[in-house]
C-alpha cells in the first residue's frame, strides 16, 4: 500500500473516532439529565469502547507522524449536537443515530480491511476488531428501538450522508 493511501486510512478512522466519542458525549450529557439508568448505561458502554478506538488512532497518528484532519474541531462539534439532539428527541433517536453512523462505519472499516496487505498486517487486526465493535453496537441498536420507518428513514438518511461526507473529506483534508 502506498504511503499516501495508509495516511488517508489512519486520519480518517482517527478523526470518525473522535466524531463517535463526541456524539456520544452529546449523547450521555443530555441523557444524564433526563434520561433512564438502562440506556445511560448502554451508551456509557459503548462510548467507553469508542475511546479505545481514540486512543489506538491518537498513537497511530503521532507514532506514524501523521496530519489529524484540519476539521477535527468541526466534526467533535457536529458529532456531539448530533449526539444531544438525538437525546432530547427519544431514546430511538438515539438508536436510530447510532445504528445509521455504525452501518457506515461497517461498510468503510470493511473496505479498509479489505485494501490493507500483508505489509501492514497489524493495522488490519486493529480496525476488524474495531469493526466488530462497531457492528456490536449497530446490534445493540436494533436491540433497543433502532427503526427504519417514518421521521427515522429520513434522520437514518440525513446521518448517513453526513457520515459519508465526513468521511470523504476527512480522508483529504
Amino acid at each position: 500500500m502506498n504511503k499516501s493511501r495508509l495516511e488517508e486510512i489512519i486520519r480518517v478512522d482517527h478523526a470518525g473516532e473522535h466524531g463517535a466519542t463526541s456524539i456520544y458525549k452529546g449523547t450521555l450529557d443530555i441523557l444524564n439529565l433526563f434520561g433512564d439508568k438502562e440506556t445511560i448505561s448502554i451508551i456509557q458502554d459503548m462510548a467507553e469502547g469508542e475511546k479505545k478506538h481514540v486512543k489506538e488512532f491518537n498513537r497511530l497518528i503521532k507514532d506514524k507522524s501523521i496530519r489529524p484532519t484540519a476539521l477535527l474541531p468541526i466534526w467533535k462539534i457536529a458529532g456531539y449536537s448530533l449526539g444531544a439532539l438525538s437525546a432530547i428527541h427519544s431514546k430511538n433517536a438515539i438508536m436510530v443515530c447510532t445504528e445509521a453512523v455504525e452501518e457506515v462505519i461497517d461498510k468503510h472499516y470493511l473496505d479498509q480491511i479489505n485494501q490493507l496487505g500483508p505489509d501492514e498486517e497489524e493495522l488490519k487486526k486493529k480496525i476488524t476488531k474495531f469493526r466488530q465493535d462497531e457492528l456490536d453496537h449497530k446490534d445493540i441498536a436494533y436491540e433497543e428501538g433502532a427503526t427504519k420507518k417514518g421521521f427515522y428513514a429520513i434522520m437514518d438518511r440525513i446521518i448517513k450522508t453526513g457520515s459519508k461526507l465526513a468521511i470523504n473529506i476527512s480522508e483529504k483534508i
